[in-house]
């Protein structure tokens, strides 16, 4: 769940062939491998690697559409001793929005929609208490430097909670490069969740930029007590651009 299909063949066909656009192109396409999903603080791969990527096109008007992947096993892990199995273990993120810059402002608008191909009928929804997980979301976003700030509302129930239409997220991030391929992230969210219990996340790490590769260590944690997949952790990414 984060901010762009990729399924793992082809991700690996990218790694292997070297495939890349041209500069001047308007599609990018990216892939990498994480050590743990960790999305708004919390582990949708029970703290197991994920790999994932995605491509985009940008307008030159300022109109960008996207798509990313991922694998996940929340929804499995749910399943654990219920009897129902929604074979579900990809998430999908299509999204689509308009972003600008208004001297040193900069200005994101769009939506966001997470989807988990599955069979997520009344018997399984009835074992899980889970509703349908794919979830819509509306975002607005602005920058400045090296700070930013978005706020994302959901339009649908948040990733099957009963009840949690017009949920919001608040996130405020920080990215400076402090030398030469060497960035310092950090990042504070809170989930304002509808019939359910907020909570807070943070993470801190740096992301080392070397032979066209990104790699990233970030702690990781959240103010949720008594959950192994919310507990803090250290987490090792290795990413490429194409």
């Amino acid at each position: 769940m984060q901010k762009r299909i990729i399924a793992s063949a082809l991700a690996a066909a990218l790694l292997g062939s070297g495939a890349a656009f041209a500069e001047d192109s308007p599609f990018s396409a990216n892939v990498s491998i994480v050590s743990d999903y960790a999305y708004r603080g919390i582990s949708q791969t029970d703290q197991r690697p994920a790999l994932q990527g995605g491509f985009d096109y940008a307008h030159d008007s300022g109109f960008y559409v996207g798509v990313w992947g991922s694998n996940v096993s929340w929804l499995s892990d749910a399943e654990k001793g219920t009897g129902v199995s929604s074979s579900s273990s990809l998430e999908i993120d299509v999204y689509a929005g308009y972003a600008a810059e208004l001297g040193p402002i900069g200005l994101d608008v769009g939506l966001l929609q997470y989807y988990y191909p599955g069979d997520f009928d009344s018997t399984w929804k009835a074992a899980t208490g889970i509703d349908n997980p794919n979830t819509l979301e509306g975002y607005v976003g602005v920058s400045w430097e090296f700070l930013s700030f978005k706020y994302s509302h959901s339009f649908t129930d948040l990733f099957g909670i009963p009840d949690s239409k017009d949920s919001g997220y608040y996130d405020l991030a920080a990215s400076y490069e402090v030398m030469d391929g060497l960035t310092l992230d950090a990042h504070y969210g809170y989930s304002d969740i509808r019939n359910a219990d907020n909570y807070e996340d943070w993470k801190l790490g740096a992301t080392y930029s070397y032979g066209g590769f990104d790699f990233s260590l970030h702690y990781v944690d959240t103010d949720i007590k008594n959950s192994r997949i919310a507990d803090e952790r250290v987490i090792l990414s290795v990413s490429r651009a194409f």
